[in-house]
């Protein structure tokens, strides 16, 4: 699950970076998205639009969401109780978790 963003924003003008998923984050979403799916056919589709969008606000503004630790920053899916973790590199974005809400942060902590 990498959304490359290397180019400039065509509609923005704005540079973009790199958003890269670590292994564990990607695991993360399809069990999401499979949950969702076995609750109601098509809302597991719902929610990785929901990501997909957080990732492109954190591709075109990656401090825009808080840092809750040190270099670590968390991002709220719209319509889904679940986090985006991530932190900023020289490189690019690294997300590490996305989890929901209700989960214990030592999840994302132990990941990076």
């Amino acid at each position: 699950m990498s959304r490359g963003r290397k180019s400039a924003s065509v509609s923005r003008g704005r540079p973009s970076v790199d958003v890269r998923f670590r292994l564990e984050a990607v695991s993360d979403v399809v069990l999401a998205r499979e949950w969702y799916d076995e609750q109601r056919p098509g809302l597991g589709g719902d929610s990785v639009r929901s990501l997909e969008d957080a990732v492109d606000v954190i591709a075109e503004f990656p401090e825009a969401f808080p840092e809750i630790a040190a270099g670590h920053r968390r991002a709220i899916l719209r319509r889904f109780p679940y986090f985006l973790y991530y932190r900023i590199g020289d490189d690019g974005v690294e997300v590490l978790a996305c989890l929901h809400g209700a989960r214990s942060p030592s999840v994302w902590r132990s990941r990076g």
